[in-house]
């Protein structure tokens, strides 16, 4: 019985300090655990809403510098966008969610995605797994920004700055993965990013809603932007570009056909 007894404690012994050795030491769970504390904190505190999105928004981006500086070689600095431009868009979004119990699910989801992107969106060895989810933070970011124009009225001017500012960042860093330098990287993000800027524009002159008009926006650069990676790892043929053209002409039919017009 002794014996059983000394290896029972040894294996809770074990296994507690496996657990207290994992959790310090995972900084993405630790950080994402944040996040959905905090999402939960801003849904809590109306009165303070504002406060409490820069506050996030500030730890999260001291977490993330954080990861950069502890995994040194393997996080390079342009990792670090696409994460710090999802804690914006997941955390901006929350302006349009009803605030029903759905919205925790929301926030779990949030907290979800948030970790697999550190996981492994933010990561070289991941492209697919990055270039998926950069789809999904640009129709955030560019949905917060377009839905404040149309409930709060932001000026047109202020709202294409903040879409051309996300398109960059989003597709700088995706761009970074298959382009020969940094710098050629940025000018491709930049005439991509006038591109979705100059199409948002055009979209304000039609009566559609903002969720409707970041969708028409990420379509465009789903189909862009892999014509683009197509085109840089030097696999660019004729069937790639009717392929992409008439998936996301498709799309775009799709949506803009099942859209409500207001």
């Amino acid at each position: 019985m002794r014996f059983y007894s000394s290896l029972k404690k040894l294996w809770v012994r074990t296994g507690l300090r496996r657990l207290v050795q994992l959790f310090p030491s995972s900084h993405y769970v630790l950080l994402s655990l944040l996040f959905f504390i905090l999402l939960e904190l801003v849904t809590v505190f109306h009165r303070w809403i504002w406060l409490f999105i820069a506050i996030l928004l500030v730890l999260m981006i001291y977490g993330i510098v954080l990861v950069r500086i502890e995994e040194r070689g393997r996080f390079k600095p342009t990792q670090t966008i696409l994460p710090l431009v999802t804690a914006s868009g997941l955390t901006g979004f929350t302006l349009f969610i009803p605030l029903t119990s759905l919205v925790h699910l929301y926030f779990a989801l949030s907290a979800i995605i948030f970790f697999l992107l550190l996981k492994h969106g933010a990561r070289l060895a991941y492209p697919t797994w990055n270039w998926l989810i950069s789809t999904v933070v640009l129709f955030l970011n560019v949905a917060v920004a377009l839905g404040i124009r149309f409930h709060l009225y932001l000026p047109i001017l202020a709202t294409l700055i903040l879409v051309f500012i996300v398109s960059w960042l989003v597709s700088v860093q995706a761009l970074r993965r298959v382009a020969a330098s940094l710098s050629h990287a940025m000018l491709l993000a930049v005439a991509l990013g006038l591109v979705l800027t100059q199409l948002a524009w055009t979209l304000q002159f039609l009566p559609i809603h903002f969720l409707i008009q970041a969708g028409v926006i990420v379509i465009v650069y789903y189909v862009l932007f892999h014509l683009l990676s197509r085109s840089l790892e030097g696999e660019l043929r004729r069937e790639h570009v009717v392929e992409y053209a008439a998936l996301g002409s498709f799309a775009l039919l799709i949506l803009l056909a099942t859209a409500r017009w207001i």
